[in-house]
């Protein structure tokens, strides 16, 4: 009961702990990818999903992963800009594409279901 209580009021403690593992390892980036990372993750909570598939957002696999292509490409040296191209908008769209569990958009849905029900 008072765990209920606890995680109601406060959160899930192993998320906030997890989550701020995950940004130590953004802490340790090189200044530019820091930055990006930053803006590409503000850029994907404010926007969402482009299909509108939440679900990406239940953990923090996407992000992790981003983090980790990251540090591959600084490791390599290789500047941001190489990593996500000139439209940062057009790789986020992309990036979270590939972590969608549906890959089918809300239109292609609707429009599925509208000519399954009028069959």
């Amino acid at each position: 009961m008072f765990d209920k209580f606890i995680k109601l009021v406060i959160g899930d403690l192993d998320e906030k702990r997890e989550y701020k593992q995950m940004m130590k390892r953004v802490e340790e980036l090189p200044e530019d990818y820091r930055f990006a990372f930053k803006k590409i993750q503000k850029y994907m909570y404010t926007v969402g999903a482009p299909n509108g598939d939440i679900s990406i957002f239940k953990d923090l696999n996407m992000f992790n992963e981003l983090i980790g292509l990251f540090q591959t490409s600084a490791f390599d040296k290789k500047p941001v800009t190489e990593v996500v191209g000139n439209d940062v908008s057009k790789f986020c769209d992309e990036f979270m594409e590939a972590f969608s569990d549906n890959s089918e958009t809300i239109k292609e849905k609707i429009n599925k279901e509208i000519k399954e029900k009028l069959k």
